[in-house]
């Protein structure tokens, strides 16, 4: 069985720390937030119960994309009773949340959290127990927020999968994808950069760019993942990841092998990064 260390916490404010560029947890730096003392299932539920919502099935990531529909008042009204471990989870990823819902902006406190001068991307994952997001690296640094349940992360150095030449072809747009699993890459490992970490609501995760991380729901939960980085950094890699994606749109790049469209060819829209 691999042995995962537990991820250091910190005690510096997230805005100093990302600048060491190393994972870590600040305990409860988000905990009086208003979203992390007041949202519920039934709340979100409720915003707009008749929303028609795309669904991941399954962990897309390592698996055949597939996508499900549903409202957001049935699919986050029911995520109160835990399906089956040996059911398909459907899994609300990459959902923008803030967008869709402007007013919720007042339950955060995301300004606390980040360097100045920094572009930001947000978005929220809200799934099931056992929902889970494969082992990848994405190509912003995040600062994820866990607002509801418990979540567990399963990091890796960003070199860890490349040495064990496990790279996976699947396109995604802002990310990088593995063929085996967390658990499966550090099997036998003596030594390395692995890392666990269980998020309760108001704990913050540094993740840094590049760093591979595995994400599974170990209760019903809600994460908000705040994606950033200094403007040209952002700038510059925003408009690399649109070249690829012209090409991956008209058939020329990872056609018939990503994480944007089921074996249809429908179409899910994207945002940097997963949890």
């Amino acid at each position: 069985m691999p042995a995962f260390r537990p991820l250091p916490a910190s005690e510096e404010a997230p805005a100093t720390h990302v600048r060491t560029r190393t994972p870590t947890v600040f305990r409860a730096a988000a905990a009086t937030w208003p979203a992390v003392k007041d949202w519920s299932f039934p709340y979100l539920a409720s915003l707009d119960p008749g929303l028609p919502v795309q669904l991941v099935a399954g962990n897309r990531e390592t698996e055949t994309t597939r996508f499900t529909t549903s409202t957001l008042g049935s699919y986050v009204g029911r995520l109160t009773r835990d399906a089956p471990p040996d059911d398909v989870i459907s899994y609300l990823k990459e959902f923008d949340l803030l967008k869709k819902f402007p007013q919720l902006r007042a339950d955060l406190r995301s300004s606390e959290l980040f360097p100045s001068g920094t572009i930001r991307s947000s978005a929220t994952w809200i799934g099931p127990s056992h929902a889970r997001t494969g082992l990848h690296c994405d190509l912003l640094d995040n600062l994820a927020v866990q607002i509801m349940g418990t979540k567990r992360f399963y990091l890796a150095h960003p070199a860890a999968v490349k040495q064990a030449g496990m790279g996976s072809r699947k396109y995604d747009a802002w990310a990088r994808l593995s063929l085996i699993s967390a658990e499966e890459l550090a099997a036998g490992q003596e030594h390395g950069d692995f890392f666990v970490a269980d998020l309760e609501p108001g704990d913050v995760l540094y993740v840094p760019a590049y760093w591979w991380h595995e994400v599974v729901n170990l209760t019903p939960g809600v994460l908000l993942s705040g994606f950033f980085g200094p403007r040209t950094r952002v700038l510059s890699r925003w408009a690399w990841v649109q070249a690829r994606e012209s090409l991956h749109r008209a058939g020329l790049l990872g056609r018939g092998n990503c994480t944007c469209h089921d074996h249809r060819g429908s179409e899910a829209g994207r945002s940097p990064g997963g949890a």
